[in-house]
């Protein structure tokens, strides 16, 4: 979870993981009524943006397309922490779901509106019932602008275009020694 207090490591961490061979995965703080938790913020938001761009760039350096699908990852996670909208929309409701331990079908762990319960109706019923219709609507102007890889990796395999021109075009640059483009 990039932070404050960890942004310095996070290259070190990657190389670490990759030396021993080891997944190495990110994403930025967050708030969620889930995790009881309204009050994270990263104070420093130029540091941690620049160690996540240095991140991204070791990640175009590597030979793992993989990595470079991570690099788009990681643009969003800057935007999130920069308090910027999300660089792809948002899914959750409809490509991804939350249920709680009680049962509560949510959109996804950062939203507190459910869908239903599957204590009380199925899941087929819930999914296509119309609160979920409302519930996505929601989704659309949700103030979080979370960007997680819940609802990322989703979002960007339904819009990939955009993630593979922007990974295309700044592999390249990197290639020529030239600047990297932060849209």
């Amino acid at each position: 979870m990039i932070q404050d207090s960890n942004a310095d490591d996070l290259l070190y961490l990657y190389y670490l993981t990759k030396h021993l061979g080891i997944e190495f995965g990110q994403t930025a703080l967050h708030n969620s009524f889930y995790f009881h938790k309204m009050d994270n913020k990263i104070a420093d938001t130029e540091r941690v943006t620049a160690a996540v761009r240095d991140l991204i760039c070791a990640f175009l350096r590597s030979n793992k397309a993989k990595l470079w699908l991570r690099v788009y990852l990681n643009l969003g996670i800057i935007a999130y922490i920069n308090d910027e909208p999300r660089i792809l929309p948002c899914g959750a409701g409809t490509d991804l779901f939350f249920l709680d331990p009680y049962g509560e079908v949510y959109p996804c762990n950062v939203m507190e509106e459910s869908m239903g319960n599957i204590r009380q109706a199925n899941f087929e019923q819930i999914w296509n019932g119309p609160r979920a219709f409302q519930v996505r609507e929601m989704v659309k102007n949700c103030p979080q602008n979370c960007w997680m890889v819940g609802t990322a990796r989703p979002a960007m395999m339904r819009h990939p275009v955009k993630p593979i021109l922007w990974i295309i075009k700044n592999k390249v640059r990197l290639l020529l020694g030239k600047k990297l483009v932060w849209c």
